[in-house]
């Protein structure tokens, strides 16, 4: 692998896991164009991307991270909303965790998605039109405190549905956590809080393919790559989250629409 091609995977992965496009999505479409389908499955350097992303995600979450293992309660900054109680919250994250493992069984089946551009177009379209038409549902907005199990359910079955290429994982669980009534800022903080165990596990399930390939990886390239998705990751979650306080959610519709459309021709 180049450095070119690690700067592009990285920049791609750290942007397009947090930003709701879809990071697979976005990966199948660099090897069908790009010729990268040989970068995209060194599994090494794959866990470098997931680990800068998971790094990233925890920096902007710290102050959460830290409450969870320090405090009774997580979240209600400022007293705007009622704050959840800790064990409450892990609990919620990892029944979502749970339910989005109902996807496990016809993994081998959603692998060969990948690895068409049919799949992407039509999961991309089926995303851009989510993205302008679900957050029209929320309700005013709730704090975590106001989660319930169900809702923990209902995300995790969100989420689920972030393994098709083309459909996002972030967007999926935001717009579930509107709809389900919490603020939008809220909303983002489950969404991240939640993807924390979703890349652990990611990478986690990668390590004995890793292994089985020999743990070969180019230092510099693994290292470009590392530093460029953490940075475009560290740009991407502050970004996202401005953008549903504001309701502007469509303008990603707008964008995977187009993309959706494109690669029809």
């Amino acid at each position: 692998m180049g450095y070119f091609d690690a700067i592009i995977l990285g920049i791609v992965q750290g942007l397009t896991e947090f930003l709701p496009v879809s990071s697979s999505g976005h990966l199948v479409i660099l090897q069908y164009f790009m010729g990268l389908r040989e970068a995209t499955e060194n599994v090494t350097f794959d866990l470098f991307l997931h680990l800068a992303t998971l790094l990233a995600v925890m920096w902007v979450y710290r102050k959460d991270l830290v409450s969870i293992f320090t405090s009774v309660t997580v979240g209600g900054n400022n007293g705007n909303y009622e704050p959840i109680p800790k064990w409450r919250l892990v609990g919620f994250l990892a029944i979502s965790i749970i339910v989005t493992g109902i996807a496990l069984p016809f993994k081998d089946n959603l692998e060969t998605l990948f690895e068409s551009i049919e799949g992407v177009r039509i999961f991309l379209l089926v995303n851009a039109v989510a993205l302008a038409v679900l957050p029209l549902l929320r309700k005013s907005g709730k704090g975590p405190g106001k989660l319930t199990w169900v809702g923990a359910v209902v995300i995790g079955l969100a989420q689920a549905c972030g393994v098709l290429p083309g459909i996002s994982r972030s967007g999926s669980t935001i717009i579930a956590g509107l709809a389900l009534g919490l603020a939008p800022r809220e909303a983002c903080r489950y969404s991240f809080l939640l993807s924390i165990p979703t890349i652990f596990l990611a990478a986690l399930v990668q390590i004995p393919d890793a292994l089985a390939s020999g743990v070969s990886f180019a230092p510099g390239p693994a290292a470009i790559g590392f530093l460029c998705a953490l940075g475009a990751g560290l740009l991407a979650i502050p970004l996202l989250i401005g953008v549903v306080e504001k309701g502007r959610l469509w303008g990603f519709a707008i964008y995977c629409a187009v993309v959706g459309i494109v690669l029809f021709f």
